[in-house]
């Protein structure tokens, strides 16, 4: 089977996506900053750890080298706060970071890269570092050489991401649910289990190019998923919406890039708030692979145990 480096393995995504790929027999490297992470997901499974960082195109080649295919999920710690005293920055891991990443696999001879992308590069309004990072990652990638495949991805939930498990928890104990800014603003939420079937279908299926949209199918505002996934963790207590002004947002942002370890920005604001991440167009998982991602009622049981939208 394929031995495939993960970067960005021991995140979200890719943590399982390594799990996946471990599953259906392929052998599976994950490039990390430290020498032996601890992930408990993967506990068990036979993952090989490289140490290295996107940031460092010199700590790159061993971990490409004898790979046939890299998933290059990579993001910078504390996503979307940059960090720019510690080079934690859009340009920085994803832009710069997937540049050195490409570099490294036209060296090893790498075959085939999956690129894991954002649904927000398709509807670029307002313009954001962010999206302009990994615009350009994508380029870069396409422009490789190597078979390419882009997958852009929507608003991920997990039983084990960082924010709704602890949306769901503090909905246990408070009537009210904050809602940053209107929550007008559009999504199409996916499990993180089909974002990794995607991802390992890209792997596999090396004839496949250029974007793709890794989407669930209900299109919902962000208030809606705030409140179906608070909702999820209430036992069927009714959850009251809690509107935060953008203006108090866009000022604790102000005071958030301002500490010696920033917690909130207000391009942090903008990114969680004012895109359109709809999937109106584009090709899908259903016409790309031949499967559909999970609804979202049926996600938030599977990962809370309840919700309605």
């Amino acid at each position: 089977m394929t031995k495939i480096l993960i970067t960005g393995g021991t995140g979200l995504i890719g943590r399982h996506a390594a799990k996946l790929l471990c599953e259906r027999g392929h052998t599976v490297r994950i490039l990390s900053r430290r020498a032996r992470p601890d992930v408990p997901l993967l506990r068990g499974l036979p993952v090989e750890y490289a140490q290295g960082d996107v940031r460092d195109p010199a700590s790159l080649a061993p971990a490409f080298a004898g790979c046939d295919a890299a998933v290059l999920s990579h993001q910078f710690q504390n996503f979307p706060v940059e960090n720019p005293k510690r080079n934690e920055t859009f340009d920085a891991v994803d832009r710069a970071g997937t540049e050195h990443c490409v570099a490294a696999a036209q060296q090893a001879g790498v075959q085939r890269l999956v690129y894991i992308s954002g649904i927000a590069l398709g509807n670029p309004n307002p313009p954001h570092p962010g999206v302009q990072a990994k615009l350009a990652a994508e380029r870069a990638v396409f422009e490789s050489g190597i078979r390419a495949v882009s997958l852009r991805v929507n608003v991920v939930y997990a039983a084990d991401d960082k924010y709704f498990p602890r949306l769901a928890r503090a909905a246990r104990w408070s009537p009210f649910v904050p809602i940053p800014g209107a929550g007008a603003s559009r999504c199409t939420p996916v499990h993180v289990d089909d974002v990794a079937r995607a991802v390992a279908y890209a792997v596999e299926r090396t004839a496949i190019g250029g974007v793709v949209n890794v989407c669930g199918p209900d299109e919902v505002t962000w208030k809606a998923l705030i409140l179906a996934v608070a909702q999820a963790g209430a036992e069927g207590r009714r959850k009251l919406p809690m509107h935060i002004p953008h203006s108090l947002l866009f000022l604790a942002g102000w005071i958030g890039e301002r500490l010696p370890t920033p917690l909130l920005s207000r391009e942090a604001v903008v990114f969680a708030t004012q895109f359109d991440q709809s999937c109106r167009s584009g090709v899908s998982c259903a016409e790309a692979f031949g499967f559909c991602p999970i609804g979202l009622d049926a996600g938030l049981h599977k990962t809370f145990g309840g919700g309605k939208l």
